[in-house]
């Protein structure tokens, strides 16, 4: 008798979720489908998946920059005194500032690699140059999202850099004063400028980069992502692949660009040292709270990917871990509020997530078949939640150790001996100091006209040298170029 009534119970549960589903009239099963097409076997590596990243960042930035509009005030006269209520009197306002400031960093950083891979891997070539011209529009919008979010502190990097940039629009051919009077909302610098740097930042650019993103997953939706082998030419011809030949270059071409541009960044930091403020915020109470909230989280996840053999969890695991443990050696060194129990703790657990880590390494997923099709669902959300964990920390480190700074207020009357605008237009800056500024402005516009129709210009030097990778010589020296001008830039 008792078992009839829970056969009832299990019997209206899935009319009720039946009927629940039956709300919105779509075929589960054929989602599920579609989302779930196997994807190619080298998006395992992680340099391959750079693709969701900036999106991930980007999602930030929508989440910090709305809490900030809460408290910032787009006026000429008000704009500098809200930044700075939100650095110094708004609860964690410093931190959600900062962490806005770096998420935007990386997220330029990223776009611009994930292009570096697009372009040596080849990926841009026939049927993907339409990807390739909205992946242009992408770092476009993302540039401008940048230049437009420092001229709303509205100190002096604002003020002139907005200067600067109306100067350089206003010779751009045919249309260059009317862009420069749109930008400045008038025939010189006043509260319009500022009115529509803020409609550009927290509307149209957003939504641009909405629109963008979804037609950039439409377009790889439809067309594939583009299949690369990591095995010999010959191989790959008795299996009678059709990956692209020269992919593997390309791949380690990429890696030593990354190598060039951290040595570059090295050499930038060590001329022009990030304005750190004695670590102050990190010898707050508040600070520790946030570090050990955020490193919870990523632990629990780490914890989730090592329990499911992922090499990458057990590596995440063991960097918080060991961070973790130097928070608290700093917090006993200082005397502040850190008790030898948990330090200890931590340390046990450390230790037996690295036995365990060595005992089953032969065990771990990665590695095995990495040139066959995974799921898209769960495995690559998998590794997608490893790197926004990884980058979540990687904000909170930055937001702690190096919080975002306020300048000068804006002041017309005072032009800066020394001002540069932000790292990303230190090659334009470069640029402009040598050429001058219509030649600047031409080479400019040239070069963005030259990024945007790169795949049916590859396509033409193809055409008339087959096979003797011009275009990969080309971008070297196109990626060297920008990496001397603004490590240059920056050493001046």
């Amino acid at each position: 008798m008792a078992s009839k009534p829970t056969g009832q119970m299990i019997s209206r549960t899935r009319t009720t979720g039946g009927r629940l589903w039956q709300l919105l009239p779509v075929d589960w099963g054929r989602v599920q489908e579609v989302t779930n097409e196997p994807v190619p076997g080298h998006i395992k590596r992680w340099w391959f998946a750079l693709g969701g990243t900036p999106a991930y960042l980007f999602f930030i930035q929508l989440t910090t920059g709305i809490l900030l509009s809460f408290y910032y005030v787009p006026s000429v006269d008000h704009a500098y005194e809200s930044v700075g209520a939100i650095t110094t009197t708004v609860p964690f306002g410093w931190f959600v500032r900062s962490i806005h400031k770096w998420a935007g960093n990386l997220m330029v950083i990223t776009v611009l690699l994930h292009m570096c891979r697009v372009f040596f891997s080849c990926a841009f070539r026939h049927p993907r140059q339409i990807n390739w011209v909205i992946g242009c529009g992408l770092l476009v919008c993302t540039l401008v999202m940048g230049f437009t979010g420092y001229s709303l502190v509205y100190e002096q990097l604002s003020y002139w850099g907005i200067t600067v940039a109306a100067e350089l629009t206003a010779t751009t051919p045919l249309i260059g004063d009317l862009l420069a009077s749109f930008m400045r909302g008038g025939d010189q610098i006043g509260p319009n400028t500022l009115t529509r740097m803020y409609n550009l930042h927290v509307g149209i650019l957003p939504v641009t980069i909405i629109i963008l993103i979804g037609l950039h997953v439409a377009v790889l939706r439809i067309h594939g992502v583009s299949e690369l082998s990591f095995e010999s030419p010959e191989a790959r011809n008795e299996k009678g692949g059709q990956a692209l030949a020269k992919s593997m270059i390309g791949v380690k071409l990429l890696a030593l660009f990354v190598a060039l541009a951290a040595l570059g960044c090295l050499m930038m930091a060590w001329k022009n040292p990030f304005p750190v403020r004695a670590i102050a915020h990190e010898l707050t109470m508040e600070s520790s709270r946030i570090f050990w909230i955020v490193g919870a989280v990523v632990i629990a996840t780490s914890s989730v990917l090592l329990f499911r053999g992922h090499t990458y969890g057990l590596l995440l695991w063991l960097l918080v871990g060991i961070l973790g443990l130097g928070k608290l050696l700093f917090d006993l060194a200082n005397s502040e509020a850190a008790d030898t129990g948990l330090w200890i703790a931590a340390s046990v657990v450390l230790a037996i997530t690295v036995v365990y880590g060595i005992a089953r390494h032969n065990r771990f997923t990665e590695g095995k078949g990495e040139d066959k099709p995974f799921n898209f669902f769960p495995d690559h959300i998998i590794s997608e939640i490893m790197i926004g964990t990884l980058l979540l920390f990687l904000l909170t480190l930055l937001s702690l150790v190096f919080p975002a700074h306020l300048g000068e207020k804006a002041n017309p009357l005072v032009t800066p001996e020394h001002i540069k605008p932000e790292w990303y237009f230190f090659f334009q800056f470069r640029l402009l100091k040598l050429t001058g500024l219509n030649t600047a402005v031409a080479l400019t516009g040239l070069l963005v006209v030259l990024i945007v129709a790169w795949p049916w210009v590859d396509a033409l030097i193809e055409r008339i040298s087959p096979g003797k990778d011009i275009g990969v010589y080309i971008g070297i020296v196109a990626f060297v170029l920008f990496l001397v001008f603004t490590v240059w830039e920056s050493l001046v």
